[in-house]
């Protein structure tokens, strides 16, 4: 793999440009690579010393492992990724997975075809109680219905009193029959097909919602619940790592004139009255000064990087989405190269994990022809589950290894006791992660990540929008408006660019 560029670091010194983007993760460098592409000056600065943010990566000798997000979806032109991809002339090299996933629950396998006649042939004989076929057909209806609506929304939610105007197009207020599932949630598709009956059934669509909008059929919007149920229907597992499609965007940012630098923590970004210009500050003392910033750094880390009227408002916004979850994750090699049916297993738990808030663990096998991943007859595994960062807080070096090795010791032998499919494999070059370990390496706050739930409590639109009230500040990314999820925040950064653009 090729080098990160590298940039010398001059403190003290004032570079200009005419947007800076802060993360070179999917968010920011969709960004940056959009604004390139329009011979737009920017600059990108990063904290880490690689790229891909949440979806990053590490190596250990001649394995890959993806850190956290392992899929990809919405790669279809008028969604938001292939549309991004199709704008820069970018190809991901990607494989489609069908089925999606299989969904190993404690009573039986289910899985998840990517075919819609398919998988609803399947969920009726697995889950066989109210009308299945009715419920399954309403949420692909609502997902269709979302893609046709978001393609010319560019402006929402309403920051200023052009974008109400921009309410009012035809395509806009074709939408608006949907905007009841933002505010009602799965539960009450669930009653009106009769399938809320079986708790089975209950348990298997609350831990696919939990890894798609990060609640439950209790609380999460029907609307973006449909989308997350739908996913799996069209999702992709990329080669080399999620890493890879992220690199394209920066290899197109600065073939454009994006410079890219790695390393440059933030520790200030302050508005300039004088010149109407934002000032960076970075830990290294270099300072960056441009018209715009936009931001995908987690809206709860910014109250300690601004100040004033911009910091209260974080403040505001990070006190009203503050359940946000946390991971905790495990990395192993198999020598050997499992049977199964696709790259993605979402194993449903038969016992709890201590320190573990969620009823299931989602594996990632890398593809058997991956050779970036795992050399020939090797297999690189990446598991992740939910966590809530007060259990790891507060604890001594000593505590914290300790409980860090039980959990990771737990996760593996439920694991390997539920996967036969690894039985005679040799486990070797384990790993593990725990929400301090996405402060240490991402700065994350309190290690958040995954986004803000999607909750009828906290409408959507609520959320923090790309467009702040303070001139020349944006926000992008999984804790701004649209939310998590690679498509989420790859939309995120192409609405404000056109925001930018349109300004």
């Amino acid at each position: 793999m090729e080098r990160m560029p590298e940039t010398a670091c001059l403190s003290g010194m004032t570079t200009s440009a005419t947007s800076i983007v802060l993360g070179a993760g999917y968010a920011g460098l969709t960004a940056a690579a959009l604004l390139a592409n329009e011979q737009h000056d920017v600059i990108v600065l990063e904290s880490h010393d690689t790229l891909g943010g949440c979806a990053s990566f590490f190596r250990k000798g001649p394995y890959t492992f993806d850190v956290g997000a392992t899929t990809i979806a919405g790669l279809r032109e008028h969604q938001p990724a292939g549309r991004v991809f199709k704008k820069l002339g970018i190809t991901p090299h990607v494989v489609r997975q069908d089925p999606g996933m299989l969904i190993r629950t404690p009573h039986a396998d289910v899985v998840r075809h990517a075919e819609k006649h398919a998988w609803i042939e399947e969920v009726q004989r697995i889950f066989p109680q109210g009308n299945q076929a009715g419920f399954w057909n309403k949420l692909y209806q609502l997902e269709s219905g979302v893609w046709g609506l978001i393609g010319g929304l560019t402006h929402f939610p309403p920051a200023q009193m052009s974008d109400y105007v921009k309410l009012l197009s035809p395509a806009a207020l074709k939408g608006a029959p949907l905007a009841t599932g933002l505010i009602r949630p799965v539960d009450v598709l669930m009653e009106r097909y009769g399938v809320h009956r079986d708790p089975a059934f209950r348990d298997f669509i609350d831990e696919q919602l939990l890894i798609s909008t990060q609640n439950t059929s209790e609380k999460a919007p029907y609307l973006t619940g449909a989308m997350g149920l739908t996913y799996p229907s069209d999702t992709y597992y990329p080669m080399g790592g999620m890493y890879r499609p992220a690199l394209q965007l920066m290899r197109s940012a600065t073939a454009n004139g994006a410079r890219i630098k790695f390393r440059r923590s933030v520790t200030s970004i302050v508005r300039n009255p004088s010149t109407n210009t934002w000032r960076v500050t970075c830990a290294s003392g270099e300072v960056y000064e441009a018209t715009n910033v936009i931001s995908s750094i987690p809206i709860w880390n910014m109250p300690s990087l601004t100040e004033g009227r911009v910091a209260s408002w974080y403040q505001k916004k990070g006190r009203r989405f503050d359940n946000s979850w946390c991971a905790v994750t495990a990395y192993f090699v198999l020598e050997g190269v499992p049977k199964l049916p696709g790259q993605y297993v979402q194993l449903h738990l038969d016992e709890p994990i201590p320190h573990v808030h969620s009823k299931s663990l989602f594996l990632t096998i890398s593809h058997p022809d991956d050779r970036e991943k795992a050399p020939a007859g090797h297999s690189t595994v990446t598991v992740s589950t939910h966590a809530r960062s007060h259990d790891w807080k507060g604890l001594s070096d000593e505590a914290y290894r300790e409980q860090k090795q039980r959990v990771h010791e737990h996760i593996m032998r439920i694991i390997m006791r539920r996967m036969p499919e690894f039985a005679g494999m040799v486990v070797s070059v384990q790993d593990a992660g725990t929400p301090r370990t996405w402060v240490t390496y991402t700065q994350r706050y309190d290690g958040y990540v995954g986004g803000i739930p999607h909750d009828v409590a906290r409408p959507l639109v609520t959320l923090p929008p790309n467009q702040t009230p303070f001139r020349g500040l944006y926000h992008i990314g999984d804790s701004a408006f649209p939310g998590q999820g690679t498509p989420a925040v790859m939309l995120s950064a192409w609405n404000t660019v056109q925001r930018i653009f349109d300004a």
